[in-house]
């Protein structure tokens, strides 16, 4: 999910939603810290924290031994227009997360069920026939539970950015509607309870999403006689993880395999580096070390750091390094596990000149003895011809993310450059590409990923295996 710092945003931003929107006025009383605690799953600390910022922006007031109280006064005007002012600048992000949800969440939420022991499915059954007053939103309920059968806090991060941007699922209050009685509507495998979910899930969204933007409509010329400025979704990647440092290193590892800072050749000065990517001194000597312990870097007292690229001396028992390599691993599963669908919605928007264009440049990289970029231009291609914004957001995070595993796939090959490691793959997609056959390259495409993730997956885990660390 989130790092532990960052995880009260789930309960603040819940009842401040709530707040604002008018579910709870002036007077109220908040429910306790410990059906809090049990309805997010959550330590009492962290519900605390998310307290004392409620307090602090004018929500609530709390006191002690005593029920904190909502303390925000608002009109029903007013609470109109913040309905107003938060929902009309997302109405553009709101139905193409409609589009995206189905594209990148529906396969990630499969595959968790696909993991499930019977005994959970057992749970859902019981939960489904008598939900409980303390459970949230149950599609939010039933997709973290799905998702975190995978193992994978990048995706759950994602999931919860996106019901964040979404908003009203926070709104929902009557659990009992999705009280079920499985006999009477005929399910019995898993299959058919799953399917019967995701069409009431749909049709939920769906009817929200239509009343919502009925409601706008009926409102916009009296709230915003002005067109607001959009507000995209964006995936806040690093409220999983606060230090940025692994983007930094992602992107300065990047910058190396496509020659901007060429092996050999020294790094600019920490102060440049800071003033570059618009951050701190301190963050910047974070990144270096671990640019060291990544043996893609090497510190030199009174020269400077030179780019050396030796992932040999890779230090796996450094927790940074670890946790990077987490974090690539999460990123290339996410992939593997939405490529299909990404790759088969791309291609139905895309022009018959796109197509050449990408095609040409699989050529250019085998020619060139560069099919290391193969990743990084197909990549590209979905986040520059998606049609779903979300997806393009999206698949940009990865595509960043993917360069923190480039050190390790050096050293689980042997190579000192990848520049033909993947001629074979690019050559197929070539020839299905030029063929127009857009569901064969995809087909290599999803298998080209898997054989990736799993060989990188069990080569890291062999190296920690062997760590001192461990």
């Amino acid at each position: 999910m989130k790092g532990s710092n960052e995880l009260y945003r789930l309960v603040y931003d819940y009842y401040a939603t709530r707040i604002l929107f008018g579910f709870y006025t002036y007077g109220d009383a908040m429910p306790s810290i410990h059906k809090i605690c049990v309805q997010f799953r959550l330590a009492v600390p962290t519900v605390r924290t998310a307290f004392t910022y409620l307090e602090r922006d004018g929500y609530i007031q709390v006191e002690a031994s005593k029920v904190a109280r909502v303390v925000y006064k608002a009109a029903p005007a007013r609470i109109m227009k913040n309905i107003v002012d938060y929902f009309l600048p997302r109405e553009d992000g709101l139905n193409d997360i409609g589009v995206a949800g189905r594209i990148l969440i529906e396969p990630l939420f499969t595959r968790g069920l696909q993991r499930w022991e019977e005994d959970q499915w057992n749970q859902l059954r019981e939960w489904l026939t008598n939900p409980s007053p303390d459970t949230l939103f149950m599609p939010i309920e039933l997709y973290i539970l799905a998702l975190s059968a995978l193992d994978n806090k990048l995706l759950l991060n994602l999931y919860w950015e996106m019901v964040r941007y979404l908003c009203f699922p926070y709104l929902s209050e009557d659990q009992a509607a999705w009280k079920l009685s499985l006999e009477e509507l005929g399910i019995q495998t898993n299959e058919e309870l799953i399917h019967y979910l995701k069409a009431e899930y749909f049709k939920v969204y769906t009817k929200t999403a239509v009343d919502l933007f009925s409601f706008l409509k009926t409102v916009r010329p009296r709230y915003a006689p002005t067109e607001p400025e959009p507000v995209p979704f964006q995936w806040s990647l690093y409220r999983q993880r606060p230090q940025i440092r692994y983007s930094l290193a992602a992107s300065i590892i990047r910058g190396i395999v496509s020659g901007v800072y060429p092996i050999g050749s020294y790094l600019p000065s920490l102060p440049q580096l800071a003033a570059k990517y618009g951050t701190a001194l301190s963050t910047i000597r974070r990144t270096v070390s671990l640019l060291n312990d990544l043996g893609v870097a090497a510190s030199q007292h009174g020269k400077g750091i030179l780019v050396c690229m030796t992932p040999q001396a890779i230090d796996f028992s450094s927790p940074d390094v670890h946790e990077m390599l987490d974090l690539y691993l999460e990123s290339l599963q996410m992939l593997v596990y939405t490529s299909r669908s990404v790759s088969l919605f791309t291609f139905q928007s895309v022009s018959k000149a796109a197509l050449e264009v990408l095609t040409e440049q699989f050529r250019c990289i085998r020619k060139e003895s560069r099919t290391d970029l193969y990743l990084e231009i197909y990549l590209g291609f979905i986040v520059k011809h998606c049609s779903s914004a979300m997806v393009r957001e999206c698949y940009d995070k990865l595509k960043q993310l993917l360069a923190c595993g480039y050190p390790v796939t050096l050293m689980r090959l042997k190579k000192d450059s990848l520049g033909q490691e993947y001629n074979p793959a690019v050559l197929q997609a070539v020839t299905s590409l030029e063929a127009g056959d857009t569901e064969g390259f995809t087909d290599q495409w999803c298998e080209f990923l898997s054989q990736q993730e799993n060989e990188t997956r069990s080569f890291i885990m062999e190296q920690w295996k062997h760590s001192p660390q461990n």
